[in-house]
């Protein structure tokens, strides 16, 4: 009986592990790529930075088909784009187990955490955009803050997600990690390196747990408990 319990409880920690567990900030909400922007509530612009021209949808796991958008009307400042994630309050809304999200910085793959959200520690932090190779601004700088925490990076977007250079790819990249103390939310900047046309692009940001230790343990436990809970009976 005991034994009964435990795997039924080693069972449903295997549900917990595909719950939910990021952040997904995408900058169309409306789920259509028709020109039409609504902008998500997540979503700001910045500086002096009111608007963004729009382009087509990029096709990132998770993403819902709106509108990407580019460039800005910032004059005396560079185009930013701005997007706010309180892990106290919002909750998590794409499932990401195992999945092949993208790519890092230097092109190796990333796969989803799996860790649901909410809780003191580290964060990863992606941002997608359509495959493209005629950004211009120059590098697009990422910075993301969460109290006295923060970290940016520079990215080449016309390379960052598509590696082979083919203008098939429309991934994740994984840009680094932010840690949050529960006392503010994480705010991620995109600015552009200079105000061209196409001075940068962005469909989305996202914010994912990063697993501890003991998380890995509890999926792998919960893996092999659902493969004797449902092994073949002779």
């Amino acid at each position: 009986m005991k034994i009964h319990l435990l795997l039924g409880s080693v069972c449903l920690g295997l549900i917990a592990c595909q719950a939910n567990a990021a952040f997904l900030i995408q900058v169309d909400t409306d789920g259509a790529d028709d020109g039409v922007l609504t902008f998500n509530s997540n979503f700001t612009f910045g500086g002096d930075t009111t608007t963004a021209s729009q382009s087509i949808a990029a096709k990132a796991f998770g993403l819902t088909g709106g509108d990407s958008i580019f460039g800005g009307n910032g004059v005396v400042e560079l185009d930013i784009y701005v997007y706010r994630y309180d892990p106290t309050s919002d909750a998590d809304n794409l499932v990401t187990t195992g999945i092949e999200l993208g790519v890092d910085l230097v092109g190796n793959p990333v796969f989803g955490s799996g860790v649901v959200g909410g809780s003191v520690g580290l964060y990863r932090v992606y941002a997608a955009w359509p495959a493209t190779s005629n950004v211009s601004g120059g590098l697009t700088r990422y910075t993301v803050t969460s109290g006295a925490n923060s970290f940016f990076v520079d990215v080449d977007q016309n390379t960052a997600n598509d590696p082979d250079l083919d203008d098939a790819n429309d991934v994740w990249v994984y840009l680094g990690n932010i840690a949050y103390d529960g006392s503010s939310g994480i705010i991620a900047t995109q600015q552009a390196g200079s105000n061209t046309f196409t001075s940068m692009r962005a469909a989305a940001v996202m914010f994912e747990p990063v697993p501890e230790p003991s998380s890995i343990v509890i999926c792998a436990m919960a893996f092999v408990s659902w493969m004797v809970c449902h092994r073949p009976k002779h």
